[in-house]
């Protein structure tokens, strides 16, 4: 941090390395750790035997270039006093430029050089993500439920190209990369909102998820599904007001679609089989018949019944057994309903039968799941 302009909140540059790590502390590994004020840091623990002995943070650097009009509407949004904006015009002019793919390297060969960890630059910038968006992860989770319980479930033109291609193919690696190496350029929000920059960044963000929607269904993803967590992450993104959040859940949002098509594409099943998996996932809440399943895929119920088990080694009913199990152990995890309220909501005959087939799938009872440490 030597060198630097002096900070406009922390006179001590020590306290502000307290403040950035004191954010970061229950995270394990190296971290780019960004700011609503443009900032980014590096974050690398120094591990021995296991524990966290010291935090090395690199920074500030910032992967914005700044002008004028962006510095004094970013003034504007944060409410900053006039006689304290000169302090953060200085501070912003010297800030050393770095996109995130440049500082990311840094950071991997830092973790290197302390722990001799190997890491790519696609897992520290997934896990930064991560650690930003995971509760958000758990809401959209639950949300989904609650909708298909109710029946209501029902940088250039070249780049963004590219990045639809690579949700569509559920190419997630290669698409970290490319998020990785995004640098805002601030011509991309002209003319959207010239009051509120954290506006534009918004109206960005539902864009892109508008795209990797869609994207997300050309690769095979169900467009009921698509568009409800489109729905959802736009928002969320209208409930934030924080430039670093605002960015870290449309990213989310993207590795969100291009996980779900990577699931879908391991998982490819033939057309009657995949219209069987989708009205499932779509159903869990309500008694699915045989006979339904039958008549969406065209085929007589015993033949239909021979191909599931054929392509997916489990038969209907096990199939279906599974995937409430799967969805009452999100249930268990992230709502206080009680055991009995999560079997009736998944239309099993009684708690009895509940907890024979969670144990016979998960192992352990759904109370035993629910108190593991």
């Amino acid at each position: 941090m030597t060198g630097m302009a002096n900070h406009p909140i922390y006179s001590d540059p020590y306290e502000l390395f307290r403040s950035v790590v004191r954010q970061e502390k229950d995270q394990q590994g190296p971290v780019l750790h960004e700011t609503n004020f443009m900032e980014q840091f590096i974050l690398v623990p120094v591990n021995r035997n296991g524990h966290r002995q010291a935090v090395i943070m690199i920074g500030p650097t910032t992967h914005q270039k700044l002008n004028d009009p962006l510095c004094t509407t970013l003034l504007n949004d944060y409410g900053i006093p006039n006689e304290e904006r000169s302090k953060w015009l200085v501070y912003w002019r010297n800030l050393p430029f770095m996109n995130r793919l440049q500082f990311l390297h840094i950071c991997v060969s830092t973790n290197w050089m302390i722990n001799q960890e190997v890491l790519e630059i696609t897992d520290v910038f997934q896990s930064s993500l991560k650690y930003g968006v995971a509760h958000q992860q758990k809401e959209n989770e639950l949300a989904l439920a609650e909708r298909r319980e109710f029946s209501i479930f029902h940088e250039g033109m070249e780049d963004a190209n590219h990045m639809m291609a690579l949700i569509s193919n559920g190419d997630k690696t290669e698409l970290m990369r490319m998020l990785a190496n995004v640098t805002n350029d601030t011509s991309h929000t002209e003319g959207q909102s010239k009051r509120s920059y954290i506006r534009s960044i918004k109206n960005l963000a539902i864009g892109g998820i508008a795209l990797s929607s869609h994207a997300a269904v050309e690769g095979g993803l169900n467009e009921e599904l698509a568009s409800t967590l489109s729905e959802l992450h736009i928002q969320h993104i209208e409930e934030l007001n924080e430039l670093a959040l605002i960015q870290a859940a449309a990213f989310g949002a993207i590795v969100d679609f291009v996980d779900r098509v990577d699931q879908v594409r391991k998982n490819r099943s033939s057309k009657p089989v995949q219209i069987c998996k989708e009205y499932i996932y779509l159903h869990l809440f309500e008694e699915i018949p045989l006979q339904q399943l039958a008549v969406l895929s065209g085929l007589n119920a015993s033949y239909l019944s021979q191909l599931f088990k054929k392509e997916t080694g489990l038969s209907l009913t096990n199939y279906i057994q599974k995937e409430r199990i799967e969805e009452s152990k999100k249930l268990l995890d992230h709502t206080n309903d009680s055991i009995s309220t999560i079997c009736a909501r998944l239309t099993f005959y009684d708690q009895a039968h509940f907890v024979k087939v969670f144990k016979k799938h998960a192992g352990v009872t759904p109370k035993q799941y629910r108190n593991r440490s």
